[in-house]
């Protein structure tokens, strides 16, 4: 009788050294899995196309509002009033057109939310507006000139200041390397660089082309005392920290770091450091793997593990689209991906417990493929009477009543964009599980016969197979998979030198913690 684990999903190691599957789990413990919900959808109506970029604010009376763009449109989710998204797109300049490879990347100045995409103007609306409309369009006929605000790619709020990057103005056109920033307090005014007003309101661009490091690729605000904003380039990173006039920003960049070519796959979350406290950390994919940025220097977190399983897995016309969230409710990251047979859909998630420092594979059905993950908590609080009007009877209620979503605290679930353009909440049935243990040799030297194996899990309906092989050169051959039977056990009967154990379970079997087998391996007797 031995009592095996379900090991550490190393993919990138031979299979002696962890397991070559874990997947359709989320790492809980550093001995257990547990299931990954599904998600059910959520709004009633679409949006007109594929959404490339949603975000979340949480306004003063803490509902929560959910903007959403596709490549002409932008929408919000107003709460509590019903479940169908609002076209709040621009009254004036046409619909929007962001083009290829492109998204909209959102943030918040106070009460006024700004979306840009690269190519149409920085878009501004107070929470809860009807409309979106352009930051500063600006007025040429003016005197002096009031220059409109450039357009950018990326943006993010650095302590008073909006700061964009890769960005194009109507004087020095693109210009991919820059980062520039707002008047101070003043989001909407983007005054000449240079100007008097400008150094008056400490308004000013940097261009960071000095090391080479390629162009801005994503702003992260708020990370670290020593920086107050982080900037991504293609092959490093910059810290900038306000400094007051003239200067303005210090710009540093911070040596040993990879960049990334992957935009939406940058994280901020959190690690533990060894004393066990926690500090602040921004996760992202880089072209040697995946990283952790925790202020001063770039870690891996998965070489050696999962890297090279990811990039096989991965196709390459689709890097610049792996997406990476936090899930609000634990300590871990998701980054999703699409394979080649995704077609440019999201297929795979990669989820990474950043406390374990343990990951796991999701592959999504047909069916159930991603188009965009909704980066921030969804959930908000709603009446006994909106309820009511919500969901023509109890039955249909999701998330379900229990579920965190309902507590009106604001921090919910994950939630994202279906293939249909529809927006879901990650509340469902869990997914179908598929666990194997690392091969091992239970007796070096002789073959082994297993008898017996029971499943250690708390719920499910477990089956288990044996693979087994002779040489190490062999195919795994794999028995076929026995179900659980009354008392617990999947009865086996097979012999072989190299030895592993294959879990699978059904799609909606709810439990809590998966955390190995229990299997009857003895030496086969031999001949004298």
């Amino acid at each position: 009788m031995a009592i095996l684990r379900w090991p550490e999903w190393l993919p990138d190691l031979a299979d002696i050294d962890g397991s070559p599957m874990i997947r359709n789990v989320i790492p809980l413990t550093a001995n257990s899995y547990g299931g990954m919900p599904t998600a059910v959808p959520w709004s009633t109506n679409t949006l007109g196309g594929r959404c490339v970029g949603a975000y979340t604010i949480k306004a003063a009376n803490g509902d929560i509002h959910i903007i959403a763009g596709d490549s002409t449109k932008l929408y919000r989710l107003p709460p509590g009033v019903g479940r169908d998204f609002v076209d709040v797109s621009r009254v004036a300049g046409g619909p929007y057109g962001v083009p290829d490879r492109h998204f909209w990347d959102m943030t918040s100045f106070g009460d006024r939310i700004l979306a840009t995409n690269g190519f149409d103007p920085i878009q501004s609306m107070r929470i809860g507006g009807s409309n979106f409309s352009d930051l500063q369009p600006g007025d040429a006929g003016a005197i002096p000139p009031i220059p409109a605000a450039p357009l950018a790619r990326y943006i993010a709020t650095v302590r008073d200041f909006v700061m964009v990057g890769n960005t194009t103005d109507d004087v020095d056109g693109p210009r991919p390397f820059r980062v520039w920033w707002s008047s101070i307090n003043q989001p909407d005014q983007w005054p000449t660089p240079g100007s008097i007003t400008a150094l008056q309101t400490m308004s000013d661009y940097q261009d960071l082309q000095q090391t080479d490091l390629g162009n801005v690729t994503g702003i992260e605000s708020g990370f670290a005392p020593g920086a107050d904003a982080v900037i991504f380039c293609e092959r490093g990173i910059y810290g900038a920290s306000f400094v007051g006039p003239p200067l303005l920003f210090s710009f540093r960049p911070i040596l040993g770091c990879s960049g990334t070519s992957s935009p939406l796959s940058i994280v901020q979350s959190l690690a533990r450091d060894n004393s066990g406290a926690l500090r602040p950390v921004i996760y992202y994919l880089s072209e040697e793997g995946f990283k952790a940025f925790d202020g001063s220097t770039s870690y891996a977190i998965g070489a050696q593990k999962f890297d090279r399983a990811f990039f096989a897995d991965l196709d390459p016309g689709q890097i610049h689209n792996v997406q990476g969230v936090a899930d609000p409710r634990s300590p871990v990251i998701m980054w999703a991906y699409s394979s080649p047979t995704g077609t440019g859909l999201y297929n795979r998630v990669l989820v990474y417990n950043w406390e374990l420092s343990r990951a796991a594979t999701i592959s999504l059905p047909d069916a159930q493929h991603i188009e965009h993950m909704l980066r921030g908590a969804f959930g908000t609080a709603y009446t006994i009477d909106q309820i009511d009007t919500l969901f023509p009877s109890i039955e249909d209620v999701t998330p379900s009543l229990d579920a965190p979503f309902w507590s009106g605290s604001g921090v919910g679930l994950l939630a994202m964009f279906d293939i249909d353009h529809r927006l879901g909440v990650g509340n469902g049935p869990p997914m179908a599980v598929l666990l194997e243990t690392a091969e091992t040799q239970p007796n070096p030297g002789r073959r082994s016969w297993v008898d017996m194996v029971r499943p250690l899990n708390d719920g499910g309906a477990a089956a288990v197979s044996v693979g087994h092989r002779e040489r190490s050169t062999d195919p795994v051959r794999w028995e076929p998979e026995v179900p659980i039977d009354a008392i617990g056990r999947c009865p086996q009967r097979c012999t072989g030198r190299f030895i592993r154990f294959r879990m699978t379970l059904p799609a909606g079997e709810e439990l809590r913690h998966m955390w190995g087998i229990d299997a009857d391996v003895m030496p086969e007797s031999k001949l004298r």
